[in-house]
């Protein structure tokens, strides 16, 4: 694993061993690319629930998409700050922080997964781990939420490994 910074001020993405592109790239590349959608709203399609045609479905997610980038950029370019307004804990249930705490931020079925680093008085910073279309209650509910929330958990004890748990420790060991 590789951790690669991106175009956004505080934002990395990982490289996984043997993928062209980092997780923020190929997440957007996919929300992009007509024949993946395609194919995974053919799968999906009940999961739609006949609110959406497969074609409608394609159309939303790469508005939504050019507006999820759109925000992103927005945001990071105003403050570095403000990315703690574009992401959330990944578990609406979780209202402590924690060390590496993992993070969410959506834009209507669309997620993007990060592991979220504080050190005291210091600006955050976020590392993307992945990111999916979300059409079901839970990320669990099917085998791709399930695989992204297993790479969340992945990153997360891939960096405690090697010592990270803080961004001094970050930029040391990672950079």
């Amino acid at each position: 694993m590789e951790i690669v910074p991106t175009f956004v001020p505080n934002l990395y993405a990982f490289q996984f061993p043997n993928e062209q592109f980092d997780e923020l790239d190929r997440v957007f590349d996919e929300w992009n690319d007509p024949l993946f959608l395609l194919d995974f709203f053919t799968e999906n399609e009940a999961d739609l629930k006949g609110s959406h045609t497969i074609g409608e479905a394609i159309i939303k997610t790469k508005n939504e998409a050019k507006k999820f980038d759109k925000r992103m950029l927005d945001l990071a370019i105003a403050n570095p700050h403000k990315l703690n307004e574009f992401f959330a804990n990944l578990y609406n249930n979780e209202y402590r922080p924690s060390e590496l705490q993992r993070q969410k931020a959506k834009q209507n079925w669309l997620r993007l997964y990060a592991l979220k680093i504080t050190q005291e008085d210091k600006e955050d910073l976020y590392v993307i781990t992945g990111g999916m279309i979300k059409l079901t209650k839970n990320m669990e509910d099917k085998p791709h939420g399930e695989f992204e929330r297993n790479k969340i958990n992945q990153c997360r004890d891939y960096l405690k490994t090697i010592g990270v748990y803080d961004l001094e420790s970050f930029y040391e060991i990672c950079f």
